[in-house]
């Protein structure tokens, strides 16, 4: 089997095209038309990925963020970029086509968290969905039995019914999502200024971490290809774990 094989079915899942302008999908580094018998999985490319991949003999790497996002002037022997191309692997990003397609990033959220009912936004990174009467602070608990890593909130008494979502980093979408008449913002960052917004507009932000709202997308990508191609490929995900700890 060649890797365009894979390349086009990642493009059916989630159109390379509809990436945003700034974002770096598609084939990233490599050999399209190699050959591949086994897939690697992950948030991003790290040595600590490419140590598994090289591991696991894959040929291909399958990445939600791109190892690259902007052009690079100078690629130095310690670089993961230069390291990636050492390893002979192929490296292939499918990222905001990803967060924004049916079935993908957002919609894992949602599915994990138990968001139901939902709807798109005229903000395709934005979606909105209700869960069971609550307050935010059980939300948030909920969110963190799903996901994992911490959870931080503004307005833990609010009640809760309508919430808009929006994986990864989100914070900015605050504004947008009252007025759709959300309860709460769930997301995986925000900025100081974010939190306070959210308090003076009375919709609770409930952050959960960029790793943790977006990671659960790579067992759904590999479990995609092995539905799709059966036998014909062997698929793995990474182990790491997520790059921020707490105390």
């Amino acid at each position: 089997m060649k890797i365009k094989q894979i390349y086009d079915f990642l493009d059916s899942v989630a159109p390379f095209s509809s990436a945003c302008e700034w974002d770096n999908c598609g084939l990233i580094i490599g050999d399209i038309n190699a050959e591949v018998k086994k897939i690697f999985v992950a948030l991003d490319v790290t040595e600590g990925v490419l140590k598994e991949a090289a591991d696991f003999g894959a040929e291909l790497v399958i990445t939600h963020h791109p190892i690259m996002f902007s052009p690079v002037k100078k690629i130095p022997a310690d670089s993961i970029i230069y390291k990636a191309v050492q390893s002979g692997m192929t490296f292939i990003a499918s990222h905001t086509c990803l967060d924004v397609a049916d079935g993908g990033v957002n919609d894992s959220l949602a599915e994990k968290t138990g968001i139901e009912n939902v709807v798109k936004t005229d903000d395709e990174f934005l979606k909105i969905g209700t869960v069971e009467k609550t307050t935010a602070k059980e939300f948030a608990k909920t969110v963190k039995n799903a996901l994992g890593g911490a959870v931080s909130m503004t307005l833990p008494e609010k009640t809760v019914e309508k919430v808009a979502f929006c994986s990864g980093s989100g914070g900015d979408l605050v504004s947008l999502a009252r007025e759709y008449g959300a309860d709460a913002l769930l997301t995986g960052e925000a900025k100081h200024h974010e939190y306070l917004l959210s308090k003076d507009c009375g919709i609770s932000l409930i952050v959960a971490g960029h790793y943790e709202t977006e990671n659960i997308i790579c067992k759904k990508i590999a479990d995609l290809i092995k539905e799709k191609f059966k036998d014909e490929i062997e698929v793995a995900c990474s182990a790491q774990k997520p790059p921020v700890n707490y105390i």
